[in-house]
């Protein structure tokens, strides 16, 4: 019985290792979607021990990470994620909001600009920006944001930027 045991345990073990790191990223990624974060973050630390220069692979965690209020560790994976790739504009978009959410106000306000200059046309970075000005007590800036989300089909309710 104990020979059966060791071999299944091999098999199986077999079988995860023998998992590409395109498939370990696409199950983290499921499980990301499904909310089973912890899920997602072992799957795609195993993707990242395989190969440690795809960014995509340090996003998700840092996706992960943040949704699991985990913000400075997300800062770090998005951090790696843009020393491999600095044109990864949804990087810095998620940076942004970890930024904000550890009040870092200033760096949050450059991770969207990041974002905004990479990809022009996402409606949500504009959003964000303008929220995070207003919150700073920058009420044009914050209008002007807006309202360019606006133009970009983002349906806003009324905003008001009361200092």
């Amino acid at each position: 019985m104990r020979t059966i045991y060791s071999l299944l345990l091999i098999s199986i073990s077999t079988l995860c290792y023998s998992q590409t790191t395109q498939e370990l990223i696409d199950i983290g990624h499921r499980n990301y979607e499904l909310g089973e974060y912890q899920e997602a973050i072992d799957y795609l630390n195993k993707a990242a021990d395989k190969d440690q220069k795809n960014p995509e692979i340090f996003y998700l965690l840092g996706v992960c990470k943040s949704q699991m209020q985990k913000n400075a560790e997300a800062i770090k994976d998005y951090d790696l994620a843009l020393a491999l790739d600095p044109t990864y504009a949804e990087v810095y978009f998620e940076k942004g909001y970890s930024l904000f959410a550890l009040n870092m106000l200033d760096e949050a306000i450059e991770a969207f600009d990041k974002s905004i200059k990479l990809k022009p046309n996402n409606a949500v970075a504009y959003v964000n920006r303008g929220s995070v000005k207003c919150i700073k007590g920058d009420k044009e800036g914050a209008m002007k944001d807006w309202k360019k989300a606006e133009e970009l089909g983002a349906p806003l309710p009324e905003q008001e930027c009361d200092l």
